[in-house]
């Protein structure tokens, strides 16, 4: 299985967090962890986070998808975040991260019914609780292969050995491989 991490695009709605001249989106998809969007009012949010696309995944089976925040107090005490993921306007999922200190916080595994279609209409809302959190960072994880046609697709014994038990041959890792001796 291979992964790919998609970031914030776009500008989404918020309110209560400084930004330091920069917009809220630069602040969390830069993947730079000393930039920081920062809650500056108990009321507090960002609605209609959307993610970027990746070609990656497209035709393939999607396994899971995992949403991260890299996040720290603001010195206020130890802020929870509670993270809604949406497909369109149903939530598929809703997780509450407590930063008790500087890290990168992680929702479970989501795995349910998941296509290529719904990761490429994947959006969040971020609600922080009023004790202070700096957002550094916000991605997505997609955990994606096997099914939907492709290279990671390589369904055959060789030698014996099951295709499930074959990572890589001749250090080509399984997900780009497409042919062994012309073996589709």
């Amino acid at each position: 299985m291979a992964t790919v991490v998609i970031r914030p695009t776009g500008e989404p709605t918020t309110t209560g967090f400084d930004v330091s001249d920069a917009t809220f989106i630069a602040r969390i998809n830069d993947n730079d962890a000393s930039t920081a969007a920062t809650q500056n009012n108990v009321t507090c949010s960002a609605t209609g986070v959307e993610f970027a696309n990746d070609s990656a995944y497209s035709g393939q089976t999607i396994n899971s998808i995992t949403l991260s925040v890299t996040g720290a107090s603001t010195g206020r005490g130890t802020p929870t975040v509670t993270c809604t993921l949406f497909n369109g306007n149903s939530t598929l999922q809703t997780s509450e991260l407590t930063f008790s200190s500087a890290t990168t916080l992680s929702g479970s595994a989501y795995t349910t019914s998941l296509t290529p279609t719904i990761v490429d209409n994947l959006t969040a809302t971020i609600d922080p609780y009023g004790t202070g959190v700096a957002l550094k960072e916000v991605f997505i994880t997609v955990d994606y292969g096997g099914g939907g046609g492709g290279a990671a697709t390589y369904t055959h014994k060789v030698l014996g050995v099951a295709a499930a038990n074959i990572a890589k041959v001749n250090t080509v890792a399984k997900a780009n491989i497409a042919k062994i001796n012309t073996v589709d």
